[in-house]
């Protein structure tokens, strides 16, 4: 199944983005807020093929919400072992084997890795970074009656 937002054939967790759920792949899932996984029969099914529900289906991670304060704190942590008494963002960067940019979007928030990512990262420093997230059903949120749209708002003129 190809994902809905880049189109790779990698689609396996559905997420909410905008309030839409689409069919994303890894990279693509933290663009929303991941609400559960593509059956993986759904995935691999061609044109004309029944789809067969997995046996077990495999638990959902994800990446937790303080990543960046936690692996800011696990650095300065490290850097008071140092003579210096602190650690300077790119030896750290090496350390997990980042850019030192990236860190430094990684800890004030404006990136958030993949899940993959976060569990190489967090076995690299000796913490957890990845939990289990819970699939939920129906948080899209529906409009109320009441409420105007863009829609509403516009007139047309005609010739």
């Amino acid at each position: 199944m190809d994902c809905d937002m880049c189109g790779r054939e990698q689609a396996v967790l559905k997420a909410s983005v905008e309030g839409t759920v689409l069919s994303v792949c890894n990279g693509c899932s933290k663009y929303g807020k991941v609400v559960g996984k593509v059956p993986v029969a759904a995935a691999a099914m061609k044109k004309g093929e029944k789809m067969q529900m997995p046996a077990n289906e495999e638990e959902l991670e994800a990446v937790v919400a303080n990543f960046g304060q936690l692996v800011k704190q696990k650095r300065e942590e490290l850097g008071r072992k140092q003579e210096d008494g602190f650690m300077k963002l790119e030896d750290f960067a090496k350390v997990i084997g980042v850019k030192g940019s990236v860190l430094h979007k990684m800890e004030t928030g404006t990136l958030k890795p993949s899940v993959e990512e976060a569990k190489r990262i967090g076995k690299a420093i000796g913490i957890k970074l990845v939990e289990k997230a819970e699939a939920v059903e129906d948080i899209v949120p529906q409009p109320k009656n009441d409420q105007l749209t863009l829609g509403d708002m516009i007139k047309v003129k005609r010739k």
